[in-house]
């Protein structure tokens, strides 16, 4: 009898294991990883092993959900016009507006949208559907505060006979979003100069104890696509920094999770096979460090804890226009402190390991792409066994290598 119990608990022992390898949580077996992402033009999700096919028949781009994942939004259309809202438990779509499928931001606590429609800034309640509020014209940029408080604005630049205005960076308290003359302006940045020339900014991020926002200063379109001014500003707006100089990717500058440490990827040139540079710099008095050997360049970044980073590298090689003669990036663990490295994944001739996302309980997502067929790649908890967890995801937006795969891939992390 001993003997048949202890065979029916080891049974018992290897059946809860081949469950659990095959289910990937988030944080705890009742919160199951769980992402939106697109393939043949149509928006899908996944939640553990489930998959679940959210739209037919049209073009989407954009995912991106909602503070406690009851919606999604997304861009419909080639050229990311419409702006639509799905709800998740019911399936049901919405269309926002005409425009602003470009350009928009949940609010970080609660299920409210800001979005631009040429330049100006309008905001939706998804519990409401009303009509969409107008907040101001004349925007280049925006982002919310972190907590949901307010919006923080880039106003347009204009160009006169003496030159181009300054940029205004102004915050627009929530309670003050029909009110204009409540409006406060942060910052101005420095006029046009021979050490500075900006028309236009990125999104904002804010570092994680609040009291530091990173963005980039872009110059006109044609020059931002090969250099833009990488600054830093204090959230009280009295100390302003630039930093160095990079491209126009909004992806490839992060904060660190709990402190305000900044890891981004410098080098001008819009092509992402050269001088591509990771560097770390901790506010506010630190000098920013370089962690890329030479011969070598980045294709993008994600914080691990606040010791290491987590890039997408490959060999430096001089632009082709030919895809099969650029070299395919691999993953690399660095430690900031004793600049040890650690290969991920191996190179390869065949595919790549391009954006590496850190998620909870230690776990690393990427893509692994050969550049027409990609999957998506999830380490289980604490690191260990790596699997492809989503099969054939559209391609990411591409710029001479610098591959955006936010544009069909958007994981759902609880804040």
């Amino acid at each position: 009898m001993r003997a048949f119990r202890n065979t029916i608990l080891a049974m018992l022992a290897v059946l809860l294991i081949i469950t659990s390898s095959t289910t990937i949580y988030a944080e705890k077996p009742s919160e199951p990883l769980k992402a939106a992402f697109v393939r043949s033009g149509d928006l899908w999700m996944k939640a553990g092993n489930n998959e679940r096919q959210l739209t037919r028949g049209v073009y989407i781009l954009n995912p991106k959900w909602s503070y406690d994942g009851q919606w999604i939004a997304y861009s419909k259309g080639e050229n990311e016009q419409e702006l639509w809202l799905l709800q998740v438990q019911t399936g049901q779509s919405h269309l926002v507006a005409q425009e602003g499928g470009r350009s928009f931001q949940w609010q970080p606590n609660r299920n409210s949208l800001a979005f631009l429609t040429s330049s100006q800034l309008n905001w939706i309640d998804s519990d409401e559907f009303a009509k969409p509020k107008k907040i101001a014209e004349g925007i280049g940029n925006f982002s919310w505060y972190p907590d949901g408080s307010g919006i923080l604005v880039s106003m347009e630049a204009k160009l006169l006979n003496e030159g181009w205005t300054p940029i205004r960076i102004v915050k627009i308290p929530l309670t003050a979003i029909a009110d204009p003359n409540r409006f406060e302006t942060l910052y101005v940045l420095p006029k046009q100069s021979d050490d500075f020339f900006a028309v236009a900014t990125s999104i904002f991020k804010w570092s994680a104890n609040g009291r530091w926002i990173a963005f980039l200063a872009k110059p006109t379109a044609s020059l931002s696509a090969d250099g833009n001014t990488l600054c830093v500003l204090s959230a009280d707006g009295s100390v302003f920094k630039t930093i160095d100089q990079m491209v126009n990717n909004e992806q490839w500058f992060e904060w660190a999770s709990k402190d305000e440490t900044l890891g981004f990827i410098e080098g001008i040139g819009r092509e992402a096979t050269t001088n591509k540079h990771l560097k770390v710099m901790r506010f506010p008095a630190g000098k920013s460090v370089s962690y890329t050997p030479k011969g070598y360049v980045e294709h993008s970044l994600t914080w691990r804890g606040l010791r290491d980073i987590v890039t997408s590298r490959s060999k430096e090689a001089e632009w082709s226009i030919d895809p099969a003669k650029r070299q395919f990036p691999y993953l690399v663990n660095v430690k900031l402190k004793s600049h040890q490295e650690k290969q991920l994944t191996q190179p390869s001739d065949t595919y790549g390991d391009f954006n590496p996302i850190s998620l909870p309980s230690h776990q690393l997502a990427w893509i692994r792409s050969n550049r027409s067929y990609s999957n998506v790649v999830v380490t289980g908890p604490l690191s260990k066994k790596a699997e492809t967890w989503i099969e054939n995801i559209d391609l990411g937006a591409n710029y001479y290598e610098q591959r955006n795969w936010n544009t069909v891939l958007s994981f759902y992390i609880r804040k």
